[in-house]
């Protein structure tokens, strides 16, 4: 299009729109126009509000939904341990041997059961007359729960039967509850009582309170016939309730279910919000439609001053088309463009005279030219009046420019070559509003929200693993513990040595499966061993070729016999059995599986995709293998947590993420290489340590043991104090053992010249260890201290050396662990006395 084409086009015969307009029979033509405007304008709006208002109540109702069943599911699980240890209690109590149990064994054995349940508060056995015969309370008042509804449907059930009650308060302390019963019943059928569960309203009040969906919304967990059980509601006093919105979810296995409610005025109000704002444009723009007629009206009156009002409102028709902040085109179809303002030339970089020359088609994007041409031919064919969609353009510099344009077809008249006559055309007039950092923001605030919640999971995983931690390890303490020492009471070659073998071998996976935990959390990695690595490589592919389908071929070579690294050996073998076990499960339809060990040099640092290395001594794990590849979108993916490619059900999306985290930790790293259809190859450099020989021999030696010292041996588990005590005992020591923290204190306040060491737990009710060390040390700095602890961390770590504890230990302890402790502490101790 050259430039007079443009001026033609912009040079429309005045005098022939004057008089087009100027007879009067236009006038109500105007006004009708205007108003059947508005009415659209209005009924636009209407729609609009409605559904608004339709998509806010469904995304409220989405919203509940969701809530509700994650309630639902966390009240079942919660409910399950119940019902479970409900099971285990009604077995125990109707065994005839039970009668020969002290009320104060019998407590015990109860407390032991709900131990570590905190949705149960009291655990009690009542005869079949309605009385108590045993509870979890020191203190056992009578209490009679005969009239209890719950009692009275168990004493007409039949068989194992199991009720929820109704919201009750309990009759040996007052406090509100509800309770889970269950019915005994004896060989004959007889009933005998029943075994009833006090279940802690306020454990659900204080989850449901985490929820915090804001006023107005309320979460009751309720029973199927409707009764309340648990109830939390956020309603402000001034809020209206004129309706109520409301879902509900049935707790799986249970007759219970849960309610979320909201009034509708909350999730409204937002809604109420935008349809304020939406009322006050549409009534701005009517208002501005009602001036433009009025304006037009008494622009035709005037037809005296009509080419010069035409000219003056052209001028600002051209004020307006150069300072709009969108951009507006004008063009003809499928053709060159005839006008375009600043603001469209600024978007794509190009100026009015380059686009003279070129067609839309030049400069749109190649992927959107079919879907530019579809609506244009859609507005020519009379299908639609406009169209507005998302397009892209490819800008002067190469850039691509998001836009969200709206074209409207007009017909204009223009004149003939010979001016002797008016042509009527189409063009096309658009208006472009540049959105590309719109989509860039809302791109970078949905990686925010990702990233978010990965930290999330990060959190409630790390959380999780510290949670169960302690309570775990303690139970492995006494499990290992006794078991070594069952061991050494044995004949060798006897049947009952490989039985405790057996037990001891299954100990220390349970051990192991506790350290993928916290090492995945960063929790568990702490103190660093040498770890001859090649064993544990051999000892892994070992444990692997037991479950290696026979469509694999495993080829392995291990050449870094003398090769050690400082870590962990659980944590080089979960990064040996992780790799592999990917790469099994690559190779759906076999292949080849080659684990390789080797050392290397390296003489500069060198860059690896995942991570880099320094200069020096490295070992080097290869696994590769001929499976299916990676795609590359998917490769610089693989080693973020929770992201599998696995079906739902066949992985966790963890295994490699805790390969990268041990890899990373041990200051090595991950190189990878994959060739979708023909496979991928790992390599994992270490750095290789050469102050092993000290302690590995330590490791081969003899036990030392002690002169005698006398020991205190602090631990809020009794088997474990105990198994210490013997331990000790064993070594040549004197111990002294205390369940509570508070007594070993007073123990030694009352003499400290009496003890020589301490031995302490570290998480214990009142005094921790921690705390505990710092009164000893205060009181006698000589005395060394060992800190046992089953969540053992590098914060834990760095806390007890500025408390001048000389040991820290992870539970759980085995005999040569704490030999070498004390060993270690009392030498320590000798130096510097003698320094």
């Amino acid at each position: 299009m050259t430039e007079p084409s443009v001026k033609r086009f912009d040079m429309i015969d005045t005098e022939r729109v004057r008089r087009s307009f100027a007879w009067p029979t236009r006038y109500w033509l105007i006004a009708l126009g205007g108003g059947l405007l508005i009415v659209l304008l209005w009924i636009g709006a209407a729609a609009d509000i409605m559904r608004s208002r339709r998509l806010t109540l469904e995304y409220n109702d989405r919203e509940l939904s969701s809530l509700v069943s994650a309630l639902a599911e966390q009240a079942a699980r919660s409910l399950q341990g119940v019902e479970f240890i409900l099971g285990r209690t009604s077995v125990w109590a109707l065994d005839p041997r039970r009668t020969q149990t002290s009320t104060d064994d019998v407590r015990m054995f109860l407390r032991q059961e709900i131990d570590g349940v905190p949705q149960i508060r009291q655990l009690e056995i009542f005869d079949a007359a309605g009385n108590r015969v045993a509870t979890t309370f020191a203190a056992m008042k009578p209490v009679n729960v005969a009239g209890r509804t719950y009692f009275q449907q168990l004493q007409r059930a039949t068989g194992n039967a199991q009720v929820i009650s109704e919201p009750i308060v309990s009759l040996a302390d007052g406090k509100p509850t509800f309770a889970v019963a269950r019915r005994l019943e004896d060989a004959q059928g007889h009933f005998r009582g029943i075994v009833l569960a006090l279940i802690e309203n306020e454990y659900f009040r204080k989850f449901y309170e985490q929820v915090d969906l804001g006023p107005g919304t309320a979460i009751r967990l309720r029973r199927t016939d409707g009764a309340p059980v648990v109830v939390l509601e956020n309603r402000p006093a001034d809020l209206p309730s004129k309706r109520i919105l409301s879902v509900q979810k049935p707790v799986p296995g249970f007759p219970l279910k849960v309610e979320a409610t909201r009034d509708e005025a909350v999730a409204l109000a937002t809604w109420r919000t935008s349809t304020i704002d939406e009322l006050v444009g549409a009534a701005a723009l009517s208002l501005f439609v009602v001036v433009l007629a009025i304006a037009l009206v008494r622009q035709l009156r005037t037809l005296r001053q009509v080419n010069r009002r035409l000219q003056s409102s052209q001028q600002h028709w051209r004020a307006v088309f150069d300072n709009a902040p969108v951009g507006i085109l004008l063009l003809r179809p499928h053709d060159y463009y005839l006008a375009a303002n600043p603001a469209f030339q600024r978007m794509v970089g190009y100026s009015m005279a380059e686009l003279a020359e070129l067609r839309a088609v030049d400069i749109t994007y190649p992927d959107d030219i079919e879907l530019t041409r579809r609506h244009i031919d859609q507005l020519l064919r009379g299908e639609h009046d406009s169209v507005r969609f998302e397009k892209r353009y490819r800008h002067h510099d190469g850039r691509v420019v998001w836009t969200n344009m709206n074209i409207a077809r007009v017909t204009v008249s223009t004149e003939s070559s010979d001016r002797a006559s008016l042509l009527l055309e189409d063009v096309l007039v658009a208006t472009v509003e540049d959105v590309t950092q719109r989509r860039e923001d809302e791109a970078a605030r949905r990686q925010l929200e990702s990233q978010l919640r990965q930290s999330q999971k990060l959190e409630a995983l790390g959380t999780f693993a510290g949670g169960i931690a302690h309570d775990f390890n303690n139970i492995l303490g006494a499990i290992l513990g006794y078991g070594e020492r069952a061991l050494d009471a044995v004949g060798e070659g006897t049947q009952e040595r490989r039985y405790i073998e057996q037990v001891l071998n299954a100990g220390d996976r349970a051990r192991s499966l506790v350290e993928r935990i916290l090492t995945f959390s960063r929790s568990g990695i702490t103190t660093r061993v040498p770890v001859h690595l090649q064993p544990v490589v051999m000892e892994t592919i070992e444990l692997l070729k037991v479950r290696l389908p026979e469509t694999i071929q495993l080829e392995v070579r291990l050449d870094a016999r003398d090769a050690f690294v400082a870590g962990d050996p659980a944590h080089m073998h979960q990064v040996v059995m992780n790799l592999c076990s990917n790469a099994v499960h690559a190779m759906p339809g076999g292949g080849t599986l080659r684990v390789e060990l080797t050392l290397e040099h390296l003489d500069t640092p060198r860059s690896l995709s995942h991570g880099a290395t320094g200069s020096g001594e490295f070992v080097r794990l290869t696994v590769h293998d001929t499976g299916v590849g990676i795609p590359p979108d998917l490769l610089e993916r693989i080693f973020n947590p929770f992201f599998t490619t696995r079906k739902a059900g066949e992985g966790t999306g963890l295994g490699l993420s805790l390969v990268e985290g041990i890899v990373r930790e041990y200051s090595g790293a991950v190189d990878v290489q994959s060739v979708v259809g023909q496979g991928t190859h790992f390599e994992v450099y270490l750095p290789v340590i050469d102050d092993v020989a000290v302690s590995v021999s330590q490791r081969e030696a003899a036990l030392p043991h002690g002169g005698g010292q006398t020991v205190l041996l602090v631990d809020d588990e009794e088997a474990l104090v105990a198994l210490g005590e013997e331990v000790l005992a064993e070594l040549g020591y004197e111990p002294v053992g205390f369940v509570s923290s508070e007594a070993a204190w007073q123990a030694f306040d009352a003499n400290p010249q009496r003890f020589d060491a301490v031995i302490t737990d570290q998480t214990m009710p009142g005094i921790t260890g921690l705390e505990l060390a710092t009164r000893i040390r205060a009181a006698r700095p000589d005395v060394p201290v060992i800190l046992a602890s089953g969540y053992s961390s590098v914060a834990l770590e760095r806390d007890a050396k500025a408390a001048g504890i000389a040991d820290v230990l992870r539970k759980p302890l085995r005999q040569a662990d704490l030999a070498w402790a004390m060993s270690r502490a009392f030498s320590q101790r000798d130096n510097e006395g003698a320094g």
